[in-house]
């Protein structure tokens, strides 16, 4: 016994016979080298228990109290399929597929077990010394370990070892153990659990909940975002009429008030300055009428066409209001892009006010509007050979107040020139406002998920 070293269980020799009295589950009996190689194990073997395992562990490390509580292979017989088997161990078991012996293993019957390692391979073979039936089994682990001590080992039942040898061993050692096995065989990972664990059931369940209830959450908001962009756009076309036509109104009731007073304090008015006054009227109610006319043309199918084609919105509106009498000059340059809808807008509303301002009051021959693209900026010019005015800040109109407001609404500038008999012209330049894809994409994801004034 001083030769070997245990590890559980209740170890003694008696008469050059090793027993173990313990039922204990993994008792170990050690003994050898860390460095021993590639050597011949044999020994026969005896149970005194059913339901038990018991055989011989090579190259053995790390070894601890415990079932498979070392780091090694194990070659034994079970009494409860009547196999033999080859496993490794590291402090957890995988095992080959078992061989059957025939007749089956019995308590109180000599078995000889054979164990050689060579290399990363090992054979074995068992004979029952009654009937002397042998079988033999090959087992192959890549990568392997190369080198450890020998033990006897038990599990569930006491048992006996004698003829204890072990010597060194060679290829052919191996070769002939191998030659008689039906195949070589290799650790079995035993199949992990079913993926339908409660675990995974509950994640599944509480992932599909979670994407329903951001479905969902999704699908309000953009709702909301599609009422609040409706609402905008809604405020918007409030304040443009609000701009254009109540101002006009308010002009008209203001020169309808004059006469009005004018009349009621009997102050003796001349026919011609009534009828001024009527005509002031009457070319506000004119002004109100058309911007009514192109509001309600733009609300109908008009959006997409100024934003595409401005200039061709333009030239259509000056040949209306000119006709015949006066010469259309257009005139695009750059590489034309498709406008922001604001920004269109604008435009085609300084234009129209410019052509309509020097049909009415310049009596021209002649009519230039030009579109420019220059890099990231765009320019309206809107050009006439008529009378021209003396143009001050202080002579400012509704018209001119109008188109300063909406070049300001797009960041742009207004600049108007004009000579006494040399014509005048209006020019309103502006950034373009073109956006990626990519970011008109998170724009409007975070417009989306942001609270609307309604949530508020």
């Amino acid at each position: 016994m001083d030769e070997w070293t245990a590890m559980g269980g209740n170890w003694k020799i008696d008469n050059g016979i090793v027993y173990n009295s313990s039922t204990e589950r993994g008792a170990k009996l050690l003994a050898g080298s860390s460095r021993w190689k590639n050597y011949t194990l044999s020994a026969d073997i005896r149970f005194t228990g059913e339901n038990a395992d018991m055989g011989l562990s090579i190259r053995s490390n790390d070894e601890k109290e415990g079932v498979d509580t070392y780091n090694g292979y194990y070659v034994g017989l079970r009494t409860l399929d009547g196999a033999m088997v080859i496993g490794r161990s590291a402090f957890g078991y995988t095992e080959a597929r078992p061989v059957y012996i025939p007749g089956g293993v019995h308590p109180n019957v000599w078995y000889r077990m054979r164990v050689t390692a060579y290399g990363c391979n090992i054979a074995s073979s068992v004979q029952n010394l009654s009937t002397l039936q042998t079988t033999w089994m090959a087992f192959t682990e890549h990568p392997c370990l190369e080198a450890g001590r020998i033990a006897l080992r038990s599990l569930n039942s006491g048992g006996m070892w004698r003829n204890i040898n072990v010597t060194s061993a060679n290829l052919d050692d191996y070769l002939e153990l191998e030659r008689h096995a039906t195949s070589v065989e290799k650790p079995e990972v035993p199949p992990g659990p079913p993926w339908w664990t409660p675990w995974h059931v509950g994640m599944i369940f509480g992932g599909t909940l979670s994407l329903a209830l951001l479905t969902q959450l999704a699908y309000f908001r953009i709702q909301q975002w599609k009422a609040y962009t409706i609402t905008q756009e809604r405020q918007r076309l409030a304040h443009e009429i609000h701009d254009t036509m109540a101002q006009s109104f308010a002009g008209i009731g203001y020169q309808i008030q004059g006469i009005r007073s004018g009349v009621l304090r009997s102050e003796h008015l001349g026919q011609r300055h009534i009828a001024d006054q009527l005509s002031v009227a009457y070319q506000l109610i004119r002004n109100c009428h058309e911007e009514a006319s192109r509001t309600i043309a733009m609300l109908g199918s008009g959006l997409p066409l100024i934003q595409q084609d401005p200039l061709g919105v333009l030239a259509k509106t000056a040949r209306k209001i000119a006709g015949d009498q006066i010469a259309i000059h257009v005139e695009l340059s750059g590489s034309p892009t498709p406008l922001n809808l604001r920004l269109a807008d604008a435009l085609v509303h300084i234009g129209r006010e410019a052509i309509a301002n020097a049909v009415s009051h310049g009596n021209p021959t002649a009519l230039g509007i030009s579109l420019a693209y220059e890099g990231r900026s765009i320019s309206l010019l809107v050009e006439d050979n008529g009378a021209g005015f003396d143009y001050t800040p202080d002579a400012e109109g509704f018209g001119i107040l109008g188109m300063q407001k909406r070049a300001r609404d797009v960041a742009g500038t207004l600049q108007i020139s004009s000579v006494c008999g040399r014509g005048t012209q209006v020019r309103v330049t502006a950034k373009l406002q073109r956006e990626r894809f990519q970011a008109r994409f998170l724009a409007s994801l975070k417009e989306m998920f942001q609270t609307t004034p309604a949530d508020s």
